[in-house]
């Protein structure tokens, strides 16, 4: 029974990290509290690509720097129209950010988020995480195939 508890939960966070994708949603998880209290820190965020034209002050974005290494969640405060660029703010900071973001950089904006969920993300993106889902799915089949083969004896030692 706790084999089966643990397996619907793999179940079910894989479904959560996995299902918006096909929705159209990419996920990012939140590493600091930059955005807190809205999106506080370990929150996995839901990002759905918008045109230029539908983003609105107030909106939060997510971002990426200019090599596509690191991603920002901010809160869009102002919009310069004829250069397509955005000036962000995390909610918990005291200053807007260092520059404005150009549109070629926004992957899209956020429409919702799960707490803490953001940490489940992370680990299972990661190698170890993997590889712990990988141990954990070839040990379900191993009992599986233990107890075909039990009740396969039980049921010839009855004949």
């Amino acid at each position: 029974d706790l084999m089966r508890r643990k397996v619907v939960a793999i179940i079910f966070l894989l479904m959560v990290v996995f299902i918006p994708k096909f929705a159209g949603y990419e996920t990012y998880y939140i590493q600091t509290g930059s955005m807190s209290p809205v999106i506080p820190e370990g929150s996995l965020v839901f990002v759905k690509e918008i045109e230029f034209a539908n983003v609105k002050p107030g909106d939060i974005i997510t971002f990426c720097n200019d090599d596509e290494t690191e991603f920002f969640t901010h809160r869009v405060i102002e919009i310069d129209k004829n250069n397509q660029m955005f000036t962000t703010k995390g909610d918990a900071n005291q200053e807007e950010d260092p520059a404005p973001t150009s549109y070629y950089f926004a992957k899209g904006r956020v429409d919702f988020s799960i707490p803490l969920v953001g940490y489940i993300a992370k680990f299972l993106n990661s190698v170890v995480g993997k590889v712990v889902i990988g141990a954990v799915y070839l040990a379900w089949i191993a009992v599986e195939i233990e107890m075909f083969i039990m009740k396969r004896k039980s049921s010839q030692e009855e004949d």
